[in-house]
């Protein structure tokens, strides 16, 4: 019974990126030879990134990946590689996790199941492969086998579930490669981020493990890859159903590498789908235990993996895209304040995992990156906020806003806009000849106040060479409960993904508990005493967004039965009677419901122009990669009641 070190790799790739995907993944291999593994399983399409999109169309594409894919293998000595890249055969384009050993390429194996749902499109660019159909594929290293194949080393016998494959249920290649005696299985995979999603994985590798009653390596991306989706880098090795080492997830670093000793039964099968790789197992070293983090455990997982996740989502995308740095409109209300403490968890989550050289090696683009003596110079510098007031603006906000920007340490700004506003409204009443009134101009004289704080922090992010972070989430999405050009003006736009509801619970969570039981800004105090308002009309008026609207948790409700349940608007409102009929009226909720209806058909163009978002839930409402919904219609509302 041959024992073996297993180990896989997580790695933090840019789309196109050749050289440094490259350079990426030559680290891994190095660090697994060094610690004697001998078999390494590396996530999907990571020589290209997952995220290349309709770049993948383009023949350059694949043959940019196979360049590459032949320079990987004068670097696998005495070890099995798996690698993922885009493969073009008889005029189809295939995902194909390519198999190098002992500097040798011995096959490509193509993903059978294609993810086409949420997020993926991977149709649009991919073929399936045919579960049994093998073949060969001329290159210039010849005839290489391409197909549905077995791979045996040194008595060993290994198979291939390229993500999707696995979530296929008894369709999934694990069952088929059970009776073909297959011993372990290498799933490379690009499976995103959403809450709780890590828990299927990991229960989808301890079912692989036992379906085969042998070993299952399990590899996922890390990181904001390519911009809307964050991948949480979790990395499994399975035996006989246990979990023998397992990844942190989120983690600020290019790539992590976890590795077990594991006895494997020895194999002699034959037959046509089993190809030889001519290698002999190093023998295994004595290795630590790879555990989980330990809030991996926590009684609030899902506000640690929001904080996690999107602060590596921020942190990458700033990286990725050679900005200096984040501005943010700090109104002191619930949602630009998330999002300050964001970039703020995201400096400090960086500067805990990589030291303060990790953190200036990872930002060296950056010119007055060497300047920087400390990790509270460096937040004032890559973090810069701004209170814009008006007359209708309270002094609670801006207490807000300041008390979280000096507790963070952003260089923070407090001016007025009065004057500006003043100003336009003057242009506009001589051109029209009357006096804009509330009664009158409500739209547009709220409007107003939004679209002139954009232009200052657009000037603040031009001479920081810095990205604006638009502070709008899903509940107002929904409804069109912003203002284009003002609140959603932005690069990027980090809470789009993520109800309100959700949003003030967290900043409730980040003042009392924090990150680990520990991380926790007192601060936030301020913006959780106050009730949620644009502060847009005149303070006499008291306006509250729940006013405006409804009850936010009434708002997500219908938007999760319509829009992920997939119910009709008239099973929405009967759903709404049954769970708040005891707190309002049948009257009330079917007004409710009413007005979201009228309000999303209305505001669909919004949700076109919303900078990109996170996808952090199981569903999510941006057109671009999840929900398509026409401009124009004759919408939902009139359907409420047969």
């Amino acid at each position: 019974m041959p024992k073996i070190a297993i180990a896989a790799g997580v790695l933090n790739q840019v789309p196109l990126d050749w050289k440094g995907n490259h350079a990426r993944i030559i680290s891994l291999i190095q660090e697994a030879q060094q610690k004697q593994a001998g078999i390494l399983c590396l996530p999907e399409l990571c020589l290209t990134g997952y995220g290349c999109e309709d770049q993948f169309l383009n023949a350059h594409t694949s043959e940019k990946a196979w360049e590459y894919l032949l320079q990987l293998l004068p670097h696998t000595q005495q070890i099995l590689v798996w690698v993922g890249l885009p493969i073009f055969f008889e005029d189809k384009l295939y995902n194909v996790a390519a198999c190098l050993a002992n500097e040798k390429l011995i096959a490509l194996i193509p993903k059978q199941h294609l993810a086409n749902d949420g997020v993926h499109y991977e149709t649009r660019w991919f073929n399936p492969w045919p579960a049994h159909k093998r073949s060969f594929i001329s290159t210039s290293l010849g005839d290489i086998p391409i197909g549905d194949y077995r791979i045996h080393a040194d008595g060993i016998s290994i198979g291939i579930e390229i993500c999707q494959d696995a979530w296929e249920g008894e369709n999934r290649p694990a069952h088929s490669l059970a009776q073909r005696g297959v011993s372990v299985i290498c799933s490379p995979t690009a499976s995103h981020f959403a809450f709780a999603k890590s828990k299927t994985r990991q229960r989808l590798a301890i079912e692989g493990s036992n379906i085969i009653q042998g070993a299952y390596v399990f590899a996922n991306v890390l990181g904001n890859e390519s911009g809307r989706t964050i991948f949480d880098g979790d990395a499994y090795l399975v035996h006989q159903g246990q979990i023998l080492a397992e990844s942190k997830r989120f983690s600020f670093k290019d790539s992590q590498l976890i590795i077990a000793s594991v006895d494997i039964s020895s194999e002699t099968s034959t037959g046509e789908d089993l190809l030889q790789a001519d290698i002999h197992w190093p023998k295994p070293s004595e290795y630590p235990n790879f555990e989980g983090a330990t809030w991996e455990h926590s009684g609030n997982i899902k506000e640690e993996e929001f904080a996690r996740a999107v602060s590596l989502g921020l942190w990458d995308y700033v990286r990725k895209s050679h900005s200096f740095g984040w501005v943010i409109s700090l109104s002191g209300g619930a949602d630009s304040s998330a999002i300050a403490t964001l970039c703020y968890l995201a400096v400090k989550l960086a500067y805990k995992e990589l030291g303060w050289e990790g953190v200036q090696a990872k930002m060296a683009y950056i010119p007055w990156i060497t300047d920087i003596a400390s990790e509270k110079d460096f937040m004032a510098k890559i973090l810069t906020t701004a209170y814009q007031g008006t007359e209708n603006s309270s002094d609670q906000t801006r207490a807000s806003a300041k008390a979280l920007a000096e507790s963070i340490g952003t260089t923070h700004y407090d001016w007025n806009i009065d004057v500006l506003v003043k100003e336009y409204r003057g242009i506009i009443e001589k051109a029209i000849g009357r006096t804009l009134s509330w009664e009158q101009d409500d739209i547009t004289l709220q409007n107003v106040q939004a679209r002139l704080r954009s232009p200052s922090v657009w000037m603040l992010a031009n001479i920081n060479n810095a990205l604006l972070l638009a502070t709008s989430n899903r509940s107002e999405a929904s409804v069109g409960y912003a203002t284009m050009d003002g609140d959603t003006s932005g690069s990027i736009s980090p809470i789009a993904g993520i109800d309100k509801t959700f949003i003030r619970q967290w900043l409730i969570w980040m003042e009392k508990e924090g990150l680990d039981g520990a991380w926790h800004l007192s601060s936030l105090s301020h913006v959780n005493t106050l009730e949620p308002s644009a502060e847009l009309r005149p303070l006499t008026s008291k306006q509250v967004d729940e006013e405006d609207l409804m009850p936010y948790p009434i708002l997500n409700a219908i938007e999760r039965w319509a829009f992920f349940d997939k119910l009709s608007p008239a099973t929405c409102l009967q759903n709404l009677i049954q769970e708040y009929g005891s707190h309002f009226t049948e009257e009330q909720l079917t007004v409710f419901c009413s007005r979201f209806f009228r309000l999303w058909a209305r505001n669909q163009w919004k949700r076109e122009r919303y900078a990109p978002g996170f996808h952090v839930d199981d569903y999510s409402l941006d057109p671009k990669s999840w929900l398509r919904f026409p401009i124009l219609s004759a919408g939902l509302e009139k359907d409420i009641k047969p």
